[in-house]
């Protein structure tokens, strides 16, 4: 029976109200098959069949229920127990769905927990496992600041590169970024103890060493390299200068240019071996490149070390009483030794020494000083005396170092002769060619006031002098022109030798004379006495004979055997102690003793004479040698020629 003859039926039998599941009721559906294969008869008595079937099977139910009452009752009981318990175990069943993502999370939580103790029990292990490099690790800033106090730098720089490494490699491990930090502040003293020793007194192979330990460390670039080297070592060389004393000038002069020549030249052997003359790339802020030379660096800060050297030299020798001519000496050397090193800075040496030359020149020449002296001596002037001497108006020009003995009656020129003198003694070792128009220029006003005073005294007391007085001041004035003016010419002349100065200027001995080089004007200091005197032998004719006489042993040569006597001198002043000295082919021996001025003393208000020095050959103090670095005599005349020749053109322009 398919499934619509059996809805068919159901209808039938039921009507409008057909059982809710008789189609998921396997024993129904059976049923209706059976219905649907019976016939009419069966069907007519199947509703009897079926009600006798149903009361049968009421009775043996009751039957059944009767005797088996407790079994009914206790399976109720038990029914009912069971469906408690159902409710209770779904209860729980509840609590533990809600429980289970608490439960979950706490599994999670365990099961990490666990975890972090397994990797903490690993790294233990591992930790234990490692423990001797651990260690090591752990006392590298110990080990670092050992080396460095110990100064074993090369050690202390691998250490440095080796903790580099490990921080670079783990750069988040704060152990290691602790170490690191320890470990720099080690390679700070470090850098602090390598300026340190560029600060002290130490040579060349220790500089090459202290400047590789910088160069490792990478702290600075070469450029700033090479300053922070020329910093250190200048701060030791102050220190070193610093220490001189200072209580006496020439001594602190010496000792500081022996200082300076000494440790200055090691500092610039020292820079040229380190480090190269190559330029360098500086970054401006226009994003642009600038080629800079590092010679530039160098030599500027040279410079400026050798402007410091001058301002002491100036300083000091304004201070001193000492010998110039041994300075000189001694600075020129000084220069010279750096001409090696490409900076010889002797020309810029001569204007100090000329401005010190002239003013001890001004000084013993000042006239307002020497005023009170020379009206003093026409005190002391006899007219009478002097109208009745008989003396020639000639000098000796072969014997310069012999004044004329007859100026001892007559006090003022005795007076003048003397200071004159005095003062080219005093100049004449250490005489610069570049001076000579100065020192002409000051004599010759030197006897300009003296021709003044001379002019003074006579509109003073002609009034009263008797014709044998005014005879007498003719003869002075006579005297003064024929007598101590040419041989004063003779000793300007001797301090600068007009052929010489001829040589290194190219300009004859006539323009020398007309340039007023190392030739004083006669005519321009005696204008105003010429009136006095006489022009028939009495001197005027022994004067230019005198003048001429000059300059015929100018033109002959003489100057030159002086200079040569002058350059066996300077042999001798710079040879050392004990040696014998060869000049001109003989050997002779220096002596410690000078010869020293011939100086005439008499009264000048009692007997009316003056003090003349006579000009004489003084040997100068040989100066200190230290070492194996004593100047040879001919290159002390070398460098002293050169720095006074360099100032010739400027000097031709007066």
């Amino acid at each position: 029976m398919d499934t619509q003859d059996a809805e068919e039926v159901v209808r039938l039998v039921f009507g409008d109200h057909p059982p809710d599941d008789w189609r998921e009721n396997p024993e129904f559906m059976q049923y209706l098959s059976e219905l649907g294969n019976l016939g009419a008869d069966r069907l007519t008595v199947e509703p009897d069949t079926v009600t006798h079937q149903l009361a049968s099977v009421q009775s043996s139910t009751q039957e059944l229920a009767f005797s088996n009452y407790k079994t009914f009752i206790q399976t109720s009981n038990c029914s009912a127990e069971i469906c408690s318990e159902l409710a209770h175990t779904e209860q729980h069943l509840e609590n533990l769905t809600n429980s289970m993502p608490v439960f979950l999370q706490k599994c999670e939580q365990f099961k990490a927990e666990a975890a972090e103790i397994s990797r903490h029990r690993a790294l233990t292990s591992l930790t234990l496992s490692k423990h001797t490099m651990l260690l090591e690790i752990l006392e590298l800033p110990q080990l670092m600041d050992t080396v460095v106090r110990n100064q074993h730098y090369d050690e202390a720089l691998e250490l440095h590169s080796y903790v580099t490494k490990l921080l670079r490699k783990q750069p988040d491990v704060n152990i290691l970024q602790d170490i690191c930090r320890n470990v720099k502040n080690s390679v700070k003293l470090m850098l602090q103890q390598l300026l340190a020793q560029l600060r002290s007194s130490i040579q060349l192979p220790q500089c090459l060493k202290v400047i590789s330990y910088l160069r490792r460390l990478e702290v600075f670039k070469e450029n700033e390299l090479r300053l922070k080297f020329l910093q250190a070592r200048e701060t030791w060389l102050h220190s070193v200068t610093n220490a001189v004393p200072r209580d006496d000038p020439y001594i602190h002069l010496t000792r500081t240019m022996e200082v300076m020549r000494v440790h200055l030249y090691d500092i610039v052997t020292q820079y040229r071996a380190i480090f190269s003359d190559d330029t360098f790339t500086l970054d401006t802020q226009e994003s642009d490149t600038l080629q800079c030379d590092n010679r530039l660096l160098f030599s500027s800060w040279l410079s400026r070390k050798i402007e410091e050297f001058l301002k002491i030299l100036e300083t000091d020798l304004h201070q001193t009483t000492g010998s110039i001519e041994t300075l000189l000496g001694q600075a020129m050397y000084f220069g010279l030794s750096f001409s090696r090193v490409g900076f010889d800075f002797r020309p810029i040496l001569v204007p100090v020494f000329e401005r010190i030359i002239m003013k001890q020149l001004n000084k013993q020449l000042n006239i307002e000083v020497n005023a009170k002296g020379l009206s003093d001596s026409f005190l002391a002037v006899n007219l009478t005396k002097i109208a009745s001497l008989k003396h020639s108006f000639s000098i000796n020009q072969d014997d310069v170092s012999q004044p004329p003995m007859l100026l001892l009656d007559y006090p003022p020129l005795a007076l003048v002769c003397n200071q004159i003198l005095s003062a080219l003694n005093n100049l004449r070792l250490c005489a610069p060619v570049s001076c000579v128009q100065q020192v002409t220029k000051t004599v010759q006003q030197f006897l300009s006031n003296l021709t003044d005073q001379t002019v003074k005294y006579y509109n003073t007391n002609h009034t009263t002098w008797n014709d044998t007085q005014m005879e007498g001041f003719k003869k002075f004035c006579s005297v003064y022109k024929s007598i101590l003016l040419p041989y004063l010419q003779l000793c300007i002349s001797a301090v600068f030798s007009p052929k010489h100065l001829s040589e290194i200027s190219g300009l004859s001995i006539a323009d020398l004379r007309a340039k007023s080089l190392s030739f004083i004007d006669v005519a321009a200091i005696c204008s105003d006495l010429n009136q006095f005197i006489s022009t028939e032998g009495d001197g005027t004719t022994d004067c230019a004979k005198a003048d001429g006489g000059d300059k015929e042993k100018d033109e002959e040569g003489g100057s030159t055997d002086y200079v040569a006597e002058r350059m066996a001198e300077l042999v001798i002043a710079v040879q050392s102690p004990g040696e014998n000295v060869t000049v001109n082919g003989e050997t002779e021996k220096p002596t410690n003793n000078s010869t020293e001025n011939t100086t005439a003393t008499v009264n000048t208000a009692a007997t009316d004479s003056v003090t003349v020095t006579e000009i004489a050959t003084e040997e100068s103090t040989t100066p200190a040698a230290t070492e194996s670095e004593t100047v040879t005599a001919t290159e002390t005349v070398i460098a002293t020629e050169s720095a006074t020749a360099i100032v010739e053109d400027k000097n031709d322009g007066h």
